[in-house]
């Protein structure tokens, strides 16, 4: 969990560290309001010449992501991920709380094995 205010660079580092290829992006209150991925970056940052060490995630996240609950079933969770065409959607629990991120492959890696 990042905060909306850290920077692309901030993230970078934490995502290099952790071996994750996305985060879930939080505001001051831990509200779920975004989505940042490695491709986000190279598109919406890399590619555009912005300065990482200035540029805010809010400025280059995917706002208000599509969620799944613990609930929901894995093969809707596929579904929703295919269908979109996305590579990463975050769990909430009950309350809202983020539990997780489901990654395409893993499920697909699942699904298969």
């Amino acid at each position: 969990l990042i905060n909306k205010t850290e920077t692309v660079f901030s993230c970078s580092k934490e995502l290099a560290a952790s071996r994750s290829s996305a985060a879930v992006i939080i505001d001051d209150s831990a509200t779920l309001v975004g989505i940042i991925t490695e491709t986000d970056i190279t598109r919406r940052v890399a590619a555009k010449h912005l300065d990482p060490a200035t540029t805010e995630l809010s400025q280059v996240m995917t706002p208000s992501p599509t969620c799944v609950t613990m609930t929901d079933s894995a093969m809707d969770a596929l579904s929703t991920m295919i269908k979109n065409r996305y590579r990463h959607l975050p769990v909430v629990c009950e309350r809202g709380a983020i539990c997780g991120v489901l990654d395409i492959s893993k499920c697909l890696n699942d699904a298969i094995t």
